[in-house]
């Protein structure tokens, strides 16, 4: 997906802000898409037909990726963890759900999220626009997307290192049927909303 979106974008001529907005739709991983993003975001400016900027397309991505699905995992994720603990898993084996359980299952690093944000929403606040891109951006927030990059490479890193190809084919064909087709309903669903539903919005992001 690194390779085919910003490719199949540039074949389809996308502007760079739909582009960012249809691998946000997409891409199940922050890192895969941001790579993605910023592969077609330097394609802007280098080949005919190819509008806007380079960072319209990291925007993009962001907006729909980290706040408009990743944002909601940590509420989805504590709703499903109280019904299988309340419902499934109830009826299944007969015993009474345990608040520890819906904890240990709720995915901690949302957490991170929205601490994150609450600094530098709190560390921001009193700038303007302007002393927040010279003064904001280069000194606080810059660092913390090179240490939030080099925390994705070695998570990803480790997750490839662990990965085990023979446990994951005796899991059999039925998951790779079932994700294949999570993401082809993604991407499809992804274009027409970007391209076709919300195009004009991202073709003019931050203009």
């Amino acid at each position: 997906m690194i390779f085919v979106l910003p490719f199949a974008s540039r074949a389809l001529s996308l502007p760079t802000g739909v582009a960012g907005a249809w691998i946000g739709t997409s891409e199940f991983a922050d890192a895969a898409g941001i790579a993605a993003a910023q592969a077609y975001g330097g394609f802007a400016g280098k080949f005919p037909g190819i509008a806007g900027t380079a960072d319209q397309a990291v925007q993009a991505f962001t907006l729909v990726k980290v706040v408009g699905r990743d944002v909601w995992i940590g509420i989805w994720a504590v709703a499903l963890a109280i019904v299988s603990t309340t419902r499934w898993e109830r009826q299944s084996a007969g015993s009474a759900p345990d608040a520890r359980e819906i904890w240990r299952r709720f995915p901690k690093f949302v957490l991170g999220f929205f601490i994150t944000s609450a600094i530098v929403t709190a560390a921001t606040a009193s700038y303007s626009l302007a002393q927040y891109n010279t003064i904001a951006s280069p000194g606080f927030i810059a660092p913390v997307k090179d240490l939030r990059t080099w925390c994705f490479i070695f998570c990803f890193l480790s997750i490839g290192l662990t990965t085990r190809f023979r446990d994951l084919a005796a899991a059999g064909r039925k998951p790779l049927i079932a994700f294949t087709a999570g993401v082809a309903v993604n991407v499809i669903l992804g274009y027409v909303l970007s391209v076709h539903v919300f195009g004009w919005h991202w073709e003019t992001l931050g203009q």
